[in-house]
């Protein structure tokens, strides 16, 4: 395990879905990620919907070659869905078609090509994890700082009319 997975609490590590159709890539992925994030598995679209309405994911990573849905149509989809969520693409094959849709459609920032080296996966997902933070947190600061705004007008109001 890394320094900073090690520093890390689970609340505080990525959260990730990674989606593949076949098992035995879902459990490699698992076995060596398991103390980098938190780990969701889904074997086809349905499970990984599940999986996004059930917890507040951070990244998806799915499998280019899936029978019935392709990683990029599911990127796609997750971005229209779920924008704030992070998407990566991984593949065993070359294809370079496919990679341009996820990009362009999908919303990808990352590509991955089988077998993954761990140690650039990990980075890419910690990056990714520390956007969605920053992206939410300047939401919320955007929110409160509304708010004040809103709190402050009413109190000139109310000041001007007494």
């Amino acid at each position: 395990m890394n320094a900073v997975a090690k520093d890390l609490r689970p609340a505080e590590l990525p959260l990730v879905l990674f989606v593949d159709d076949d098992a035995g890539n879902r459990q490699a992925f698992q076995a060596a990620f398991r103390h980098h994030m938190q780990v969701l598995l889904a074997a086809d679209l349905r499970e990984a919907w599940i999986q996004l309405q059930a917890h507040p994911v951070h990244v998806v990573i799915a499998d280019q070659r899936m029978p019935s849905t392709t990683g990029s149509e599911l990127l796609t989809m997750v971005k229209e869905r779920y924008p704030q969520v992070r998407r990566m693409l991984v593949t065993a094959y070359s294809d370079l078609e496919a990679i341009i849709d996820a990009v362009n459609n999908g919303g990808v920032t990352k590509y991955f090509a089988k077998p993954w080296v761990n140690d650039q996966l990990v980075k890419a997902v910690q990056e990714a994890h520390a956007e969605v933070k920053a992206e939410a947190e300047r939401t919320a600061y955007t929110e409160r700082l509304i708010e004040a705004n809103r709190q402050l007008e009413f109190a000139l109001r109310q000041r001007l009319i007494s």
